[in-house]
């Protein structure tokens, strides 16, 4: 199944002086195939090591960490022969050798070969500012399949997954039989997520009985993971709070409350917050933050303990949502409670596009916002409607404030249009085809090639007053 991974790996390489790369994200989105496929591709001999399978590799980067004589040690020890600027060093699960990891900056200053390292669990383990190598390396944060991956794992024609994404982004409506379809398989992706091995099953073999076993899988295998790099009272706290997320998200209030994690008296924040934190760092999860008000700048409007928390795959929500019917998803039952899923679903989207999640909630109102977000500078509300209430009292109260320039947006099992209050209607599957919002949209000066001919070419420049 092909990544979109790849595509940012060649642009990497092709950087004139690029960096050694790391990228991190959660286990089982598929760093290690992602990388492993790239270099067999593109480089002529490869060294990989695997510091959790291999922990006997950690040796070959103690004591002197120059680049000489690390490269000369792992070559003795791989009996690889490396060719300058035509091989590649592949550094996996680095977080389990602080040395490797310190070891970047010279390997980095060296540049002889390229370097390309995986971290599952990169902000959890190593947490000594003095070994990090930051600014001699570029790291890229990796996601579970997003919904276009899908598409083309299901063999959708990428030339019409292509007109979607543009006609959603200049607002046109979608032919109604395609709207129909990409409705269908967005739901079928909500059930069965991104994890790759539950795609790739999906995709084979359309039975999400054996998806759903994988997804259940993956889920035990998460919750093993929390007892590395953290204390067995630090990995009870990790896998309660992963087990309250349904419970949490399924309140018509979605406020994470730490009561809904354990009933015990004076449990709370302190209790719990480094088990939040260890569920981020691992990439499990995404923290979306309330704001005193839906207006600029968003960043600096965060109310510090009020937050939602979204998981980052929709079908490793599924795996910890035992009762609840996938069909009922997929099938559109207009009175089952799927907006936790379906809001879960949004969240993630706008997370692989790189726009921060924050809503509006206000205490003493009745006033609520499931996201707010900018685009090209004008804060947008969006609310998620899900099964047959389809009215937006608060969007429609909040867009009526006279002096407020807003977007204001409904996502719904609609086609692309808009209503007779202005407010925009989008399909379920729009976000996914949001524009990337990781590099901000500023404009460019004029070159100075330009300004500087104006100048010498007799253009004037005015005396500023005293």
């Amino acid at each position: 199944m092909e990544r979109k991974i790849s595509y940012m790996l060649k642009h990497w390489k092709s950087e004139p002086g690029h960096l050694p790369l790391i990228i991190t994200g959660c286990r089982q989105i598929g760093k290690t195939y992602s990388i492993r496929e790239f270099v067999s591709n593109e480089y002529r001999s490869s060294v990989y090591i695997n510091f959790e399978t291999q922990p006997d590799k950690k040796e070959l980067f103690a004591g002197d960490r120059s680049a000489s004589e690390v490269i000369s040690r792992i070559m003795l020890s791989e009996g690889v022969r490396m060719y300058p600027g035509e091989s590649a060093i592949i550094l996996d699960e680095i977080q389990s050798c602080t040395d490797a990891y310190s070891a970047l900056k010279p390997l980095s200053e060296d540049g002889r070969f390229d370097i390309i390292c995986s971290g599952s669990f990169l902000g959890i383990n190593l947490d000594d500012s003095s070994l990090s190598p930051l600014g001699y390396v570029k790291i890229i944060r990796m996601h579970p399949m997003d919904f276009e991956e899908f598409l083309w794992a299901m063999g959708v024609n990428r030339d019409l997954v292509s007109d979607v994404r543009e006609r959603i982004r200049r607002l046109d409506a979608i032919d109604d039989y395609f709207h129909k379809a990409f409705t269908k398989y967005f739901r079928t992706y909500m059930v069965t997520g991104g994890m790759p091995a539950a795609v790739k099953m999906y995709s084979e073999t359309k039975d999400y009985v054996r998806t759903s076993g994988i997804l259940r899988d993956i889920i035990t295998i998460l919750k093993k993971d929390s007892g590395r790099y953290s204390s067995k009272a630090g990995r009870l706290r990790i896998n309660q709070c992963l087990d309250s997320i349904p419970r949490q998200l399924s309140r018509e209030n979605k406020k994470f409350l730490y009561s809904d994690v354990e009933k015990k008296k004076g449990v709370g924040k302190r209790t719990y917050d480094n088990a939040l934190g260890w569920l981020s760092e691992a990439g499990l999860i995404s923290f979306c933050n309330n704001l005193e008000e839906p207006n600029k700048p968003l960043a600096g409007k965060v109310i510090e303990s009020s937050f939602k928390v979204y998981m980052n795959d929709t079908g490793l929500l599924m795996a910890l949502m035992d009762a609840f019917d996938p069909a009922d998803i997929v099938l559109r039952d207009p009175y089952s409670n799927n907006g936790a899923v379906m809001e879960c679903a949004v969240a993630s989207a706008m997370v692989k596009k790189g726009y921060p999640l924050y809503y509006y909630s206000k205490s003493d109102s009745t006033l609520e916002i499931d996201f707010v977000t900018e685009w090209k500078g004008v804060p947008v509300l969006m609310e998620v409607k899900s099964g047959k209430n389809k009215r937006a009292k608060s969007l429609l109260a909040l867009m009526g404030e006279k002096g407020r320039r807003r977007i204001g947006c409904k996502i719904m099992d609609s086609n692309v249009d808009r209503d007779e209050n202005g407010i925009i209607h989008l399909p379920l599957y729009a976000p996914c085809f949001f524009e990337d919002n990781s590099v901000p949209d500023i404009s460019e000066p004029p070159p100075a090639d330009e300004v500087n001919a104006r100048f010498l070419g007799g253009g004037t420049v005015r005396n500023r007053p005293a």
